[in-house]
């Protein structure tokens, strides 16, 4: 592998200024279509779909439990696992905080 040639503090800084108008550019065009996601039209959910909840079932809307936001994370166990682990996955110890405090929903039936 051929490395990159040692060079003066001064030719680093002229070779980073460089790069960063590159990042900069890079960042903006990022920001511009994450922009163009969020003004993505909206579909309407028509299907009625049913979750099995704690308490019952429950519709789409139902889980969302007045919230504006719903995350939903799937995991994948065998037909012959009854129980979970309790923020055992990676994903359930990555939720922030305000998140976390929630109450979930916790499902064995797929949408119908």
């Amino acid at each position: 592998m051929k490395t990159p040639p040692i060079v003066s503090p001064q030719e680093w800084d002229a070779a980073r200024q460089e790069l960063l108008v590159e990042e900069k550019k890079l960042t903006r065009a990022r920001d511009a279509l994450a922009a163009k996601r969020r003004r993505m039209p909206w579909m309407a959910v028509e299907k009625e779909y049913r979750f099995d909840g704690p308490e019952g079932p429950v519709s789409l809307l139902d889980l969302f439990e007045g919230r504006r936001q719903l995350i939903v994370y799937r995991a994948f166990y065998a037909p012959d696992v009854t129980t979970y682990p309790q923020g055992g996955a990676v994903p359930t110890r990555n939720v922030p905080v305000w998140a976390a405090r929630s109450s979930p929903t916790r499902s064995r039936t797929p949408p119908t």
